[in-house]
């Protein structure tokens, strides 16, 4: 691996797991919500695609922007940077199927941590907007190195000796 290729690898895993921990403090810990944490209390959850947007854009006017603002473009935004990290750190990601059910996964165990523990709500929404902060990310990463390469049809990108010959495949047989 090249020494470049090191050090933006190196950058990422910094600013992932930096970001990744500030992300997990806000989820948890920050705007009061330590103390609504209680183990064994009720789990709270809304599984109802569009149902947290809705309320959000319906209570959303001009003396009220703030809540809808950050609850929505917050669920976006905030996760944008893991469209970028996530390629960039682990090469199976870098296929986007392979990357959104990955991301989607570990926030859905993040949103059941978030329910169980009663720090906020398991909610369907969160993983919609999420999940589209993240391909934003993505797209945006797609956009800046190109598209996948693909590799000969063979997994460990290694080329077989009768492809690497240079002759035709009526030649090989």
């Amino acid at each position: 691996m090249k020494a470049r290729n090191i050090a933006v690898k190196l950058l990422a895993a910094l600013v992932l797991l930096g970001y990744g921990s500030l992300l997990l403090y806000w989820m948890f810990w920050g705007f009061g919500r330590s103390s609504h944490i209680a183990l064994g209390g009720d789990f709270r959850y809304n599984l109802e695609p569009f149902e947290t947007i809705r309320l959000f854009t319906r209570s959303a006017g001009w003396n009220n922007l703030r809540a809808p603002l950050i609850n929505l473009a917050g669920n976006v935004a905030l996760f944008i940077p893991f469209g970028v990290l996530f390629p960039i750190l682990f090469r199976r990601c870098r296929r986007y199927p392979v990357f959104i059910i990955r991301f989607l996964a570990l926030i859905l165990l993040l949103e059941l941590a978030q329910g169980i523990s009663g720090a906020g709500v398991a909610d369907v929404d969160d993983l919609i907007l999420n999940g589209a902060g993240a391909t934003i990310g993505y797209i945006g990463y797609r956009l800046a190195v190109g598209p996948e390469k693909k590799r000969g049809g063979r997994r460990d990108g290694r080329k077989s000796a009768a492809a690497g010959s240079g002759r035709t495949a009526q030649e090989r047989r």
